[in-house]
């Protein structure tokens, strides 16, 4: 599967570290509890500069999706039509994913997904959002 890799630079930030160890974490506020995604120094709810990481359940629920047809960028040209998808985690942070190349699943608002990162080398992983065994499989 073709991806677009992030730079090391960015690879050195505890997101992505998180998940090249095969976990999604997100970043969460130590004073109010709420978690926020994007990763930020400054809790967006209540202002704090206390956050720190917290590893996410992984389930969510499907908000909404696409099929893009045409690549955004020359690497993807091979990976077109590719699923996109909203997930809204338990955690009530919302999260832009997709469906892995070759994975069939009938989406529907509204269902339940999992979080599964796939590695692409040591470095470097992505969070996919699948459908609940049983929910969605074409």
């Amino acid at each position: 599967m073709t991806v677009i890799r992030p730079s090391d630079e960015y690879l050195d930030q505890p997101f992505w570290k998180h998940l090249a160890a095969g976990t999604l974490h997100l970043n969460c506020c130590n004073d109010c509890g709420g978690a926020h995604h994007p990763p930020s120094p400054i809790c967006p709810r209540c202002r704090s500069f206390d956050t720190g990481w917290k590893p996410a359940s992984g389930r969510g629920t499907l908000k909404s999706f696409a099929v893009a047809e045409h690549p955004v960028h020359p690497m993807l040209a091979d990976q077109v039509p590719y699923v996109i998808t909203l997930v809204d985690l338990e955690e009530g942070v919302r999260m832009v994913s997709g469906i892995p190349k070759g994975t069939e699943a009938a989406l529907e608002i509204g269902m339940a997904l999992q979080c599964r990162v796939v590695r692409f080398d040591d470095r470097f992983a992505l969070p996919y959002f699948l459908p609940v065994a049983g929910a969605g499989e074409k």
